[in-house]
């Protein structure tokens, strides 16, 4: 029997199909297995920030904005960021807000979310020697190119370390709860989520969300698995909010390192901060 264009199409649809329900229905691994899997991530996870260089790079963040019931999300400005990364700490620095340079005093454009601690914070908090996530096994899953074991966690309020805070107005702990993409062979945390939804109606949100993803960056000619993108997202009491983070331009610092942005824009960094 020949099949038609039309018929073969459809064939090939179904075997698609099928390709991806087997992905997702892989046998999960054996309890034993599994305690392996989540041990050599909180290895990692101890290890991460003693094995990072000494970096500089640049933190472009976007941001948005939306009504509470809406998905038309208003753009907002774009903030470029000097980041330094010396003795485990971060150090940023505003340069350029919706591509102008900032000048010193300058605090007239709208920044509705700041955050930061993308590089490690979140990864000790969840997998860390003082962690006291419950973990759960998930399923198999392929980013960037890896198979990955994904497990969900949670943390109850109890045991959070996670602290919210609405200026100096409120401040309270809070449960969460997220998931952390593992490579079965090294640990090595490729993404990392978390969501805090029971949150107190003093702090006005009603849920606050961080999805960081890692890829391999070289520095000084060595790769290390750091922050490419992140996104931060919040539900509000009358609106919603977004930023959108990419990392870029990796580079070793060193003592006499100088960051620009572009021509009106050149300043050296301040001496490095001390451990």
């Amino acid at each position: 029997m020949t099949l038609g264009p039309r018929h073969a199409l459809c064939r090939a649809g179904v075997l698609l199909a099928l390709a991806a329900t087997g992905a997702r229905s892989e046998a999960p691994p054996d309890a034993a297995e599994q305690d392996r899997l989540l041990e050599a991530m909180h290895r990692y996870a101890d290890q991460y920030i003693s094995s990072l260089p000494n970096f500089l790079c640049e933190q472009v963040t976007r941001q948005f904005e939306a009504g509470k019931r809406s998905n038309h999300w208003h753009k907002g400005d774009t903030l470029t960021t000097a980041l330094r990364f010396h003795a485990g700490r971060e150090q940023r620095r505003l340069a350029l807000v919706n591509g102008k340079p900032v000048e010193p005093g300058q605090i007239h454009w709208h920044r509705p979310l700041i955050t930061e601690g993308e590089f490690g914070i979140l990864l000790s908090r969840v997998l860390g020697a003082d962690s006291h996530a419950y973990f759960t096994w998930n399923r198999w899953e392929t980013l960037r190119g890896k198979r990955l074991a994904v497990f969900d966690y949670s943390v109850d309020k109890q045991h959070s370390t996670l602290t919210l805070s609405l200026s100096d107005l409120a401040k309270a702990t809070v449960a969460y709860n997220g998931s952390v993409w593992g490579d079965p062979a090294t640990g090595a945390v490729w993404r990392i989520t978390d969501t805090a939804s029971d949150i107190p109606p003093v702090l006005l949100t009603r849920r606050i969300s961080t999805t960081i993803d890692y890829d391999e960056v070289l520095i000084a000619e060595k790769k290390y698995l750091l922050p490419v993108e992140a996104t931060v997202s919040l539900l509000l009491e009358t609106r919603k909010v977004r930023n959108e983070m990419e990392f870029q331009g990796y580079r070793k610092f060193e003592a006499d390192s100088v960051i620009t942005f572009g021509p009106e824009a050149t300043s050296a960094e301040s001496p490095a901060p001390k451990p």
